[in-house]
């Protein structure tokens, strides 16, 4: 889903002019997004299955809620997913965009190739979501991909032109702008007294519903509309300083992997404070405080697989999730189309008899399935580049 992460020591400078830090292939970003990518494809529904087979209720009962969005404010670890895979696309911005200026290539060819990657994005978006059947009336516009793309292409337009700072104010700027106009801006077509951050009350809610053509996901709101990228691109920057201060930086390894850390942990504090005096953390809002407290824990889990496939290089493990995220689009898009599952219970319908047997190894044997045709095409070099 990102582009190539490898930083050579002779690449150009990054935006703010400072010379990319020698660090070699980042496994850990590649590990990540696999991981990310495995929980997505069934990795969090054989967690529970597993749990429930051993007899781990208690385990089970906290899994399946984490499996789960909330009905709309909230956090669970299923909320995770879609940001990290746009703050991993983050990480990739500044490798990618010093890979591309020493090269050769001006600002003008890096913006060309943001605004290709963002429109390949929402298009296979809009094929997740049925584009070929054709039924244009009750089509949905929206979706994950079409965010990412069009949040990523935000940021990278900021990390093209401007220096670090100025980025990290944008940024600021963006988040502010939103917040304010969820907590003080009433939706027109409602006739409010003010603000509301109900479910399809909201200032975002109604910009989706003018903005946004066919049907939301939620018939008056939808979680992946266009007025919520405005603090997506809040997300998709906090992955490229973490991607700047691993390579840009002149310091140990501890000391990098510390900072990301203890920035982590400021974004979450500053999340959870938001969420205190009145911006609740709610993923279909995409409100600051969500941007902050998913990113805080990206963050987090990019400092923990950095050490473990960076310095400690557990190599066949960092294997075993790059497989899947080397064709994450691939494994996506395919997921709409194919019902897993059901291709397990034909293949084993003999031995998966017993609902039992059945309840647990029906999801391992849909994700193995999936990970050996991603492996295969890995072994083969066939990837989806976006």
């Amino acid at each position: 889903m990102t582009d190539s992460t490898k930083v050579d020591p002779t690449e150009g400078a990054s935006s703010a002019g400072a010379p990319l830090h020698p660090v070699g292939r980042l496994r850990s970003l590649d590990a990540l997004r696999g991981f990310d990518m495995v929980m997505l494809l069934g990795g969090m529904y054989v967690l529970v299955a597993v749990s429930k087979a051993l007899g781990w209720t208690q385990v089970a009962e906290v899994l399946e809620h984490q499996a789960e969005h909330p009905l709309w404010n909230g956090f669970t670890a299923w909320d995770l997913v879609f940001p990290l895979f746009l703050f991993l696309a983050g990480v990739s911005l500044p490798l990618s965009l010093a890979k591309q200026r020493a090269a050769g290539a001006t600002n003008g060819a890096l913006v060309r190739r943001a605004l290709k990657r963002a429109a390949l994005l929402v298009f296979f978006g809009l094929v997740y979501n049925g584009l070929f059947g054709f039924e244009f009336e009750r089509f949905r516009y929206a979706s994950v991909l079409a965010r990412i793309g069009l949040a990523w292409l935000g940021a990278a337009l900021l990390w093209i032109y401007l220096p670090l700072r100025a980025v990290a104010i944008a940024g600021a700027v963006l988040l502010a702008l939103h917040s304010c106009a969820l907590l003080f801006v009433p939706a027109p077509d409602l006739e409010l007294a003010s603000a509301s951050l109900e479910q399809g009350k909201t200032f975002s809610c109604w910009f989706d519903r003018v903005m946004v053509p066919g049907r939301m996901h939620r018939v008056t709101s939808d979680p992946e509309g266009l007025f919520g990228v405005i603090s997506a691109v809040g997300t998709a920057l906090l992955g490229a300083f973490a991607g700047h201060w691993i390579t840009s930086v002149q310091h140990s390894r501890s000391r990098r992997i510390g900072g990301i850390i203890l920035f982590g942990s400021q974004c979450l504090v500053a999340g959870a404070v938001l969420d205190y005096f009145g911006l609740p953390i709610n993923k279909n809002l995409w409100t600051a405080s969500f941007t902050l407290w998913a990113g805080g824990f990206s963050l987090l889990l990019l400092a923990f697989f950095h050490w473990i496939f960076d310095v400690v290089r557990a190599d066949r493990v960092a294997l075993a999730f790059t497989v899947v995220g080397a064709n994450s689009i691939l494994a996506y898009v395919a997921s709409a189309f194919i019902r897993w599952q059901d291709v397990v219970d034909v293949l084993f319908a003999r031995g998966l008899s017993n609902g039992r047997l059945h309840a647990v190894m029906a999801p391992v044997l849909a994700l193995l399935l999936q990970w050996l045709i991603l492996w295969a095409l890995y072994r083969r070099r066939i990837f989806l580049r976006v």
